[in-house]
């Protein structure tokens, strides 16, 4: 029995928020791109070639662009399980899906520390820091950056914008 409660919600109470949100007869996809034109140009300018984009969607961005579902991409693959060496790009940009079940987001969240040489770059709402600082599942990258956006949607949910650098002796 779940114990989660949204108040003023009733619509989202009722089903203790097991409902995507794209209902429950499939997958949420994007149809579009979720991005403002202003977020993307900023994301540009963190990214240090070449670059790996992790749940990549209808988003241009990146040299190497990988998604399970989307057909316009370079890879098709589980950001999960990615089929890349140790450190095979310097910087990895992901916006991961709001629906993955637990063990999915640990194993995705390994994946980009395991792939990235330099930085990585994670957006969702909220950022997989400890309280010193570092990535949780990869301590030799440290948070260098956060910022926040708040899209256009029915929830109004703020946007976070980890960044993080690889510490180097």
């Amino acid at each position: 029995m779940s114990t989660v409660t949204y108040k003023g919600q009733d619509g989202i109470h009722k089903t203790r928020g097991n409902i995507p949100l794209a209902g429950t007869s499939h997958v949420y996809t994007v149809s579009k791109l979720l991005w403002a034109t202003p977020v993307s140009e900023f994301l540009e300018t963190l990214l240090i070639e070449p670059t790996l984009h992790l749940c990549c969607g209808k988003s241009k961005l990146g040299d190497i662009r990988l998604d399970l579902y989307e057909r316009d991409i370079d890879i098709r693959a589980d950001a999960a399980r990615v089929p890349f060496l140790t450190d095979s790009f310097n910087t990895v940009l992901i916006d991961p899906p709001y629906n993955g079940i637990f063990q999915w987001n640990h194993d995705m969240l390994s994946e980009i520390g395991r792939v990235a040489s330099k930085r990585f770059i994670f957006q969702h709402w909220f950022s997989p820091v400890n309280k010193d600082g570092y990535f949780k599942k990869d301590w030799s990258f440290y948070l260098s950056g956060l910022y926040a956006w708040m899209p256009r949607t029915y929830f109004g949910r703020m946007q976070i914008i980890s960044v993080f650098d690889r510490e180097h002796d």
